[in-house]
């Protein structure tokens, strides 16, 4: 199930409710410490507590991404004594689910202080009361029990029926790809898992996933990846070389009959492979890809390659990709994309996100959206704008040079 919305209130920077639209291209950027990586990893920790596996409504390690040592870390100003923590979710298909959490007041964990759903036939607004959910809607009372925000026990009270399988609540898909990808061996071993969930959080598992594609012969993951590092730098293939004793194999990179092993090229070449990898995975529709800087260590002529590398996987495999940057050049490719539509990417498939400080209510969310021309709704003083700063001052440090 896709995700229309999301939104978050009293969860670390941001003090009052923040509400994101996503679309298939989602754009988080703003100055560092921001608060951007904390939307990042929300996805993360909203995947697991929409699975219905875990006995917390929350998690604060999820996959491999943290979010803090204690709750108290998830908390505005690190102060989970004021108002709830909160999370609402739409779907696609319009159903809501809405959570409100408090640090529990003894022992570990946190209490789900209240609990909303609705959809096109119900409606629930529960409150705790003396360990019971008092319902604001119909005045009923019920008996329930949470795994993560989904509920397995739900009955009213004097009555046996459960009613936790009516719910329509389905799981989220979320691969996420932080910004520090993992330095590459010079070779690699296949351990016999050929099905990966995840590209992981540093990209570790991009390399096997090429080294079996590559086996499986009519695999397009192999095809695809090398096509588009030929195409976008500067004519360099990319190879696996298992002609070793398997499971052993290399990735090289092979242009003018040169072959270079992956560890001895730039470190754009093999920092962008986890991305390239994960942007070309056709199998996992309405799967959000959270991305952190994938801009790092390449050249800014890459940028906008990038950028569109993930809106025709967007279009064609209909994913979400959720992108932490500080590249304007991503930013501009993008806008360039609506305009020129050749892939069915239209304005309404990219929405940016600028985070700035709202003094004592902490950050808060500033929507920009990109017209059918390419034009932006709203673009704040301080958006990008170093570098005509830099022309600027040095056009004043030659001024007075010149009165010298």
């Amino acid at each position: 199930m896709k995700i229309k919305s999301i939104s978050f209130e009293n969860y670390k920077a941001f003090l009052e409710k923040q509400t994101m639209q996503l679309k298939p291209i989602t754009i988080l950027i703003g100055k560092n410490s921001s608060g951007k990586s904390s939307i990042a990893k929300l996805f993360t920790l909203l995947e697991s507590s929409l699975s219905g596996d875990i006995d917390e409504p929350l998690l604060l390690k999820n996959n491999g991404v943290e979010l803090g040592d204690e709750f108290d870390n998830l908390f505005f100003e690190n102060n989970p004594g004021g108002i709830p923590l909160n999370f609402k979710i739409v779907f696609e298909n319009d159903v809501q689910i809405e959570i409100g959490l408090l640090k529990r007041a003894e022992g570990y964990g946190l209490d789900i202080l209240q609990w909303k759903y609705k959809d096109n036939t119900q409606e629930f607004e529960l409150e705790l009361n003396d360990n019971e959910y008092y319902d604001a809607i119909t005045g009923k009372i019920y008996k329930c029990e949470f795994k993560g925000f989904i509920p397995t026990y739900f009955i009213e009270k004097n009555t046996t029926k459960d009613l936790s399988v009516e719910f329509n609540i389905e799981g989220i898909d979320v691969d996420y790809i932080g910004p520090f990808r993992i330095l590459p061996e010079r070779y690699f071993y296949l351990t016999g898992q050929t099905q990966f969930q995840d590209t992981g959080v540093t990209g570790e598992n991009a390399y096997a996933m090429l080294g079996i594609s590559k086996l499986k012969k009519d695999d397009e993951l192999y095809k695809n990846v090398g096509k588009w590092y030929k195409e976008h730098f500067d004519g360099w293939e990319l190879k696996v070389d298992d002609r070793s004793k398997k499971p052993l194999i290399q990735i090289l990179f092979y242009k003018n009959n040169i072959d270079v092993n992956i560890v001895d090229v730039g470190q754009g070449m093999n920092q962008s492979l986890p991305l390239v990898v994960r942007a070309n995975v056709t199998d996992r529709p309405d799967s959000m890809i959270v991305l952190e800087q994938p801009e790092l260590h390449l050249h800014p002529a890459a940028h906008g390659d990038l950028a569109e590398l993930f809106a025709k996987s967007a279009k064609e495999n209909n994913q979400t990709f959720i992108i932490e940057t500080h590249s304007e050049n991503m930013i501009l490719r993008l806008r360039k994309l609506t305009v020129e539509n050749d892939f069915g990417f239209t304005k309404d498939d990219v929405v940016i996100y600028w985070l700035e400080d709202a003094e004592f209510k902490g950050q808060e969310l500033m929507e920009i959206t990109v017209d059918e021309d390419g034009v932006l709704s709203d673009w704040r003083n301080g958006v990008f704008d170093e570098s005509l700063k830099e022309v600027l001052e040095m056009q004043k440090a030659l001024n007075r040079k010149e009165q010298r």
